[in-house]
């Protein structure tokens, strides 16, 4: 059990996973739960949540959220934390992360996949998720300002599979990027909004009908950063 897991089954006392996860409203399962108390997966592999797992765990836990992206490796560069955007690290970002075209927070459209720029991580973060696995895209759109405002630059993983819960980037219908919020249980698979806007709807696949969508990388987190 890493740091971070101890110190959230601390947290949790005497409290089931499925008491904390109810305390969530739905944002978050046990299962992600136990995941970041364990910090490895159902395969034996490391599993470091989410910023945004981070968040609201801290939410219900009533501490102080820089702590646990600390405990987590999100070390924060300033003492004034951006509302939506979690920076990597204190160190030296020298690491280039390319930015390919913009992905839509609203309706999916192609995302165009010219390279527009770059944003640099540290070299331990690019490490840990490694190097070739990382790639951003500019968001453009509000169906997920809840977690990432319009504008921002949002870091993806291709090499995690991401668990019910993660915001992820997506293609649907085979030529479609979008980034969602993924959910899935025992009928269907959908990938929802998380918007100040009720009027943004979540895409649904039941599972004995067309799966036509493909993940195509988990987010890590989002920032401001010129590009």
């Amino acid at each position: 059990m890493t740091k971070l897991g101890q110190y959230l089954r601390q947290l949790r006392g005497k409290r089931s996973l499925r008491e904390v996860a109810d305390l969530t409203h739905g944002t978050l399962s046990h299962n992600t739960i136990s995941l970041a108390e364990r910090g490895v997966n159902t395969r034996g592999k490391e599993y470091l949540p989410g910023p945004e797992v981070l968040r609201e765990l801290a939410k219900v836990y009533n501490v102080d959220p820089i702590k646990l992206m600390k405990l987590a490796g999100y070390i924060v560069s300033t003492d004034e934390l951006p509302k939506n955007a979690i920076p990597v690290s204190a160190e030296v970002a020298d690491q280039p992360v390319m930015v390919y075209g913009e992905i839509q927070a609203g309706v999916a459209k192609w995302a165009e996949q010219d390279i527009i720029g770059q944003i640099n991580v540290t070299k331990s973060f690019a490490k840990r998720y490694g190097a070739k696995n990382l790639f951003a895209l500019q968001v453009n759109g509000e169906s997920m300002n809840r977690e990432i405002p319009n504008g921002y630059t949002a870091v993806f993983s291709k090499d995690i599979e991401p668990e019910s819960g993660d915001i992820v980037a997506v293609m649907i219908d085979s030529e479609s990027a979008t980034i969602k919020r993924f959910r899935e249980t025992s009928l269907a698979v959908m990938f929802e909004p998380s918007s100040w806007d009720p009027s943004f709807k979540p895409y649904v696949f039941p599972k004995d009908g067309i799966q036509d969508f493909k993940i195509i990388g988990k987010f890590l987190y989002a920032t401001s950063e010129c590009i």
